[in-house]
């Protein structure tokens, strides 16, 4: 019925060399945001792989990443306002087709659907966009582009995806696209009405109030406009699709981190060939690479198993038994901590990241910023290649932003080269998120004194000055981004006690008792309505007992 409403086909004769291409059926299950089914959703969608790979035209369209979403969370944190969802229907077939494409329906479509009839069993022109063309994803992001553009959006710069409309009154709509799924707030009620009808007269859309479930993420807004979100659901999913297949038994004592304090990740310990690694995964009965690249999207929340998921990514090609057995304890430790979140807070004061500053001897003047960088790096660290792994967290509103757990490729010759690599790759990232920021802010001059937080002070030595020794002589000349953003004025560096860094918790694998703190200072438990009915179970059955409660 949508494909027939919305104008989709055209009766054309073919050109010379043009080709129809097939159409098949698809299913699909859809879940709403605590699991339980939604709807089942049939279409019938273009054969992406008989379509003309020849096709010399960009086919690459804008979508928000993870860190463009909670930048966009945090900043309606700061702005005290609802963030709320549309979905549109149907999306692809509301984008006109740019070019000249013909499609070939099976005559049987015309007997299940008798308003296709006319279009079955024949070459038809496609006016409108169909699901499986390679191009239609590009065709629905031009479609709504050109649409924001002429009422009166701007477009950011730095994430393509991200728009915005200031009111003569002041007030602003700002929204984040997903392909067909978009979060929107606005600052006025009046105008963000206005901008829902003009909206909704343009599009097939439904207006899905206020925002719980955006990209495998849960959403949850408080009363007091804080922002949490988390991906508690993903990560039990993962646990029900690895470590169950693994038939490991429950293991009582719990896992207060994600790897073992004895394991050291080594190439030494990696399968001989290709034949004894497929060996050890069916002994495990775990597809390794599979589970790692499921963490990685997971780690874009969870700042806890960064420093895990990066030391396991090395070993996809041929794990060896270690490997498997490290992986498999970082799937027990997310068992034990399914449900922790990132939280955004209305009032940063309150943010265990900023009662952490303002109760530490270093840096106690930064619990009022509100856009902070940790960089951090462990020197050395690699006992394959000698190089160092590096972290780094930005924060803003009080909570993680952007975050990561790398190497950089030059092997430092001191730690405290180490850590001036790795601030330079903090300064990139920050330099990224704040010019974001400053789109949003609506700041025409860069953002200054942007704070930087190092527990090295001979690398902030290094930062400061433009002088060279022949301790620094060979270093590469991309590191001294540092010292350039120093001297414009763009990031001023601060020391802080190796206690308080929490950066930290990407470059080594710490103790129980010190990822605990460092893990409750940057996520928050979220709550979980099933496990509450358990727990409230329990309890019930431990007052039939007689037991005390």
């Amino acid at each position: 019925k949508v494909l027939i409403t919305s104008g989709t086909f055209a009766i054309e004769k073919m050109s010379e060399g043009e080709v129809a291409v097939p159409t098949m059926e698809t299913n699909r299950v859809k879940l709403q945001s605590d699991g339980t089914l939604d709807k089942l959703k049939t279409r019938i969608v273009v054969r992406g792989d008989l379509q003309n790979k020849q096709s010399l035209e960009d086919k690459w369209s804008p979508t928000a990443s993870f860190r463009s979403l909670k930048m966009f969370l945090a900043h309606a944190a700061r702005l005290r306002v609802r963030v709320r969802q549309m979905d549109f229907i149907g999306a692809f077939l509301q984008a006109k087709v740019r070019s000249r494409v013909f499609i070939k329906m099976p005559a049987i479509y015309g007997e299940l659907f008798p308003d296709l009839a006319a279009y079955c069993g024949i070459p038809v022109r496609l006016v409108k966009s169909m699901y499986g063309m390679s191009l239609s994803g590009k065709y629905w992001y031009q479609e709504l582009q050109e649409y924001l553009l002429e009422n009166g959006f701007e477009q950011s710069k730095v994430i393509a995806c991200l728009f915005w409309r200031i009111f003569p009154d002041g007030s602003c709509v700002c929204l984040l696209d997903y392909v067909d799924d978009c979060l929107y707030f606005g600052t006025n009620d009046i105008t963000l009405k206005h901008f829902e009808a003009q909206i909704s007269a343009r599009f097939d859309l439904t207006l899905m109030g206020q925002a719980h479930w955006y990209l495998s993420t849960r959403i949850n807004q408080t009363a007091n406009f804080d922002i949490t979100l988390d991906q508690s659901r993903y990560c039990l999913s993962i646990i029900r699709r690895y470590l169950d297949s693994v038939g490991c038994p429950n293991v009582v004592r719990e896992h207060t981190t994600p790897l073992p304090l004895d394991f050291v990740p080594t190439a030494d310990d990696n399968s001989i060939d290709e034949a004894t690694a497929e060996k050890l995964s069916s002994e495990f009965n775990l597809d390794f690479a599979s589970c790692v690249g499921a963490l990685i999207y997971l780690a874009l929340s969870r700042i806890d198993i960064m420093h895990a998921v990066n030391k396991m990514a090395k070993y996809t090609r041929r794990p060896g038994r270690n490997h498997f057995n490290a992986l498999i304890h970082v799937l027990r430790y997310l068992r034990d901590h399914a449900y922790l979140g990132i939280t955004f807070y209305s009032d940063v004061e309150r943010s265990p990241i900023h009662l952490m500053l303002r109760n530490s001897e270093s840096v106690p003047e930064l619990f009022k910023e509100l856009f902070i960088t940790f960089s951090d790096s462990s020197w050395n660290d690699d006992v394959d290649t000698g190089r160092s792994t590096g972290s780094y967290l930005i924060s803003y509103m009080g909570g993680i932003v952007d975050h990561s757990s790398n190497m950089p490729d030059p092997v430092a010759l001191s730690s405290a080269e180490a850590e001036y690599n790795e601030a330079c790759l903090a300064c990139m990232a920050t330099n990224h998120m704040s010019m974001l920021l400053d789109e949003l802010e609506g700041n025409k001059k860069p953002r200054l004194r942007i704070p930087l937080v190092l527990d090295s002070k001979s690398a902030i030595a290094m930062g400061n000055s433009f002088r060279d020794t022949k301790h620094t002589r060979h270093i590469l000349r991309r590191f001294h981004y540092v010292r350039e953003g120093v001297d414009s004025g763009r990031f001023k560096l601060f020391w802080i006690k190796t206690d308080d860094e929490l950066a930290d918790i990407g470059t080594k694998q710490t103790p129980g008792p010190r990822h605990s703190l460092l893990t409750n200072t940057l996520l928050v438990q979220v709550c979980d309505g099933m496990k509450r009915i358990k727990a409230a179970f329990a309890r019930i059955v431990q007052y039939k007992r007689g037991d005390s409660v």
